[in-house]
């Protein structure tokens, strides 16, 4: 005689979001899974109101993972290519497929700005839905060392319910004449806007990457004690001076965790010296102040430790990638802890680090989504 068993009762949905609300922030899969129990789940985790939640209940966007260019060998080529890859630091997973000829430059929210190795073409790529606007011709991109900005272009905006405009800040040296100009692309208006230029001898290229502290988008000049800003409401450049106890050029800047500040980070020897800056700060030592000093040779193994150190820094999450020689690691600077990326000869080839950040949550096709 066979026994049927009555089903538990379903779980209510207030009681499915206070669950699934508490799952980390870097395992979006964790939560597509969930997603997929069953429709009521689906409504629940798909929903804009749990979106919204879940991002203000864990407030710093995680670190997914990492997009770099590495150096391989091409037998049809007859020589080494650079390759883009992702490396992820979480349970998301991005397609590079279609994206090994694009070189990373910067992200925003899901979104990534890309050129291509072999043109002088800009683009921006979404990859959920997989949307690709490609920008208006703009420069010979060979005859200039430069670096831009991905930003959006909602002021005051949560990048929750967002409209998904955006703008591109592009700033470059020309090498012969040591011209900085700078460019805004608006994706409303789909053109760039009038250039404004500088010239200074000391400014000998941009490179990446940048950092955004309200209207105010500032750059890494190469081999130089300065960073130039770029003023996004006046549409001026200037200059502001790195902390004078930096003897390094392998420094980055960032947006600290609160919004406010303008961060800067380098590594000498084996410590990792962080300063912070107040927007509208006077140049020069009186506007910087120093935040924590971490010993490396205390969070890493010593057979991985090195006397140079590259660094890549996310964007107001708190977070710096820092690339060693045989090991590339992710640390907050707020708790202290480390996370190991890679390690091993395979370090060496990576270049063009742009770290992916962002709240991944699903949809109800079950997709992702960003925020």
């Amino acid at each position: 005689m066979s026994t049927w068993r009555r089903l538990p009762p379903a779980l209510p949905e207030e009681l499915v979001e206070e669950i699934v609300l508490r799952f980390p922030p870097d395992d979006p899969a964790g939560l597509l899974s969930a997603s997929l129990v069953c429709k009521s789940w689906c409504r629940v985790i798909s929903g804009t109101d749990f979106h919204r939640r879940f991002r203000e209940h864990h407030r710093m966007p995680p670190l997914l993972g990492i997009i770099h260019s590495s150096v391989g060998i091409s037998f049809g080529r007859g020589g080494c290519i650079k390759q883009t890859q992702f490396m992820p630091a979480s349970t998301f997973l991005l397609n590079t497929a279609n994206m090994s000829r694009w070189c990373a430059i910067d992200t925003l929210h899901g979104r990534i700005l890309f050129g291509d190795y072999d043109s002088t073409e800009l683009f921006v790529w979404s990859p959920a839905p997989g949307e690709v606007r490609r920008l208006p011709a703009l420069l010979p991109l060979g005859k200039y060392s430069w670096s831009a900005a991905l930003l959006c272009a909602t002021a005051g905006c949560n990048h929750l319910d967002c409209s998904g405009a955006f703008v591109v800040v592009f700033v470059g040296t020309y090498i012969v004449k040591v011209t900085t100009s700078a460019y805004i692309y608006s994706s409303e208006q789909h053109e760039w806007s009038m250039p404004i230029y500088m010239q200074d001898r000391s400014v000998q290229g941009i490179k990446r990457p940048s950092a955004r502290v309200g209207n105010t988008v500032y750059f890494i000049c190469k081999r130089s004690t300065k960073l130039l800003a770029y003023e996004l409401c006046k549409r001026e450049l200037s200059f502001v001076s790195i902390p004078s106890t930096c003897w390094s050029y392998s420094f980055t800047v960032f947006a600290t965790a609160d919004e406010g500040r303008l961060g800067f980070a380098t590594a000498e020897w084996f410590r990792l010296f962080t300063w912070s800056r107040e927007a509208g700060s006077l140049d020069g030592d009186a506007g910087w102040t120093q935040q924590r000093v971490f010993e490396i040779d205390k969070l890493l193994p010593s057979s991985t430790l090195s006397y140079q150190y590259d660094l890549f820094a996310t964007t107001n999450n708190g977070v710096i990638v820092v690339k060693g020689n045989s090991v590339l690691f992710a640390i907050d600077l707020k708790s202290g802890e480390v996370k190991k990326l890679l390690d091993g000869s395979a370090v060496r080839s990576i270049s063009d680090v742009v770290p992916y950040i962002g709240f991944c949550t699903p949809t109800s096709s079950h997709q992702y989504k960003f925020a």
